[in-house]
């Protein structure tokens, strides 16, 4: 949830192929419950403007708001290898250098020097890596977008991290390995679990998705798709995990609905990736352009 006494509301900004979208979640407060406010707008210099109308609707001010940009493949790349666990930091980049540069499409358009990781045991001798990458414009983009209001953001990251399942709701998937489907515009975002942990995320166009067979997926919901391989349950491949009632109470637009179910998601998990940090260090920026080549060039988590 939000936690600061001095933040009343969060604005979520995403940024998709040829537009932005905003998101202002504000915060229950006395007897008056939250409520939300979408807009769908071209990411241009009049952003400033966007963001203080709503503000102004919502009554809001902007000392108590915070910003949380959610950014989705091709923008942002989130992927897992294995390596042994003896590795040292500086083999595990050059492992990430190898693996999974050399195989990323278009790998001239992310800052590969600059990314986070993960790095989880897993048993028998090998280590999980999680790494994500962060496209080369996207933090000089934000900032020119945001002007005067980059200081107000506490999260930029992989918006499909948040999709993953409650196992206490869904008690069949704990210990096993998922993925969460979500039909946006033209676009099926697929996110990929491990026992609740994110470790891939990926972008699949319309028409390329042969995976769903015969499954229509809706456009207003999430699914939860069962790896056939890992269980013995006799269930439905595709699983719709929003109440109907739920998203209707909320009287969007229908295009609001991937933003307003990752926005909630993201209210009840506070383990994240987040280049937020990356993204208000000017001492960085100065390391940069001093930095050895023999530096290590990501940051460990």
């Amino acid at each position: 949830m939000i936690c600061s006494e001095n933040t009343k509301a969060r604005l979520f900004l995403t940024y998709l192929k040829d537009k932005t979208e905003l998101f202002l979640y504000v915060k229950p407060h006395g007897t008056v419950g939250s409520h939300c406010i979408y807009r769908r707008s071209p990411g241009d210099a009049a952003m400033s403007l966007r963001i203080q109308a709503l503000l102004d609707t919502a009554g809001v001010l902007r000392s108590e708001l915070e910003i949380w940009i959610l950014l989705y493949p091709p923008e942002i790349r989130t992927t897992t290898i294995y390596t042994p666990s003896n590795l040292s930091d500086a083999e595990i980049g050059q492992h990430i250098r190898e693996r999974v540069l050399s195989n990323l499409p278009y790998f001239i358009n992310y800052d590969w020097k600059r990314f986070m990781l993960r790095r989880r045991e897993n048993g028998h001798g090998k280590d999980m890596v999680t790494v994500t990458f962060l496209g080369k414009n996207v933090l000089p983009r934000i900032r020119s977008l945001l002007n005067k209001d980059y200081p107000k953001v506490n999260f930029i990251g992989d918006g499909l991290q948040f999709l993953s399942v409650d196992e206490t709701m869904i008690p069949q998937v704990r210990g096993k390995t998922y993925e969460l489907v979500l039909p946006y515009d033209e676009v099926y975002y697929k996110a990929v679990f491990r026992s609740g942990i994110h470790f891939e995320s990926v972008g699949l166009p319309h028409g390329c998705c042969s995976e769903f067979g015969s499954y229509k997926l809706e456009p207003e919901q999430v699914y939860l798709k069962f790896i056939r391989e890992t269980t013995k349950l006799d269930l439905p491949l595709f699983q719709p995990l929003v109440p109907k009632a739920e998203w209707k109470e909320t009287f969007l637009t229908p295009s609001a609905f991937p933003t307003w179910y990752i926005a909630h998601r993201s209210m009840e998990q506070s383990e994240t990736i987040n280049f937020s940090e990356l993204f208000h260090s000017r001492k960085y920026e100065e390391k940069q352009k001093t930095k050895q080549d023999g530096d290590s060039p990501y940051f460990y988590l």
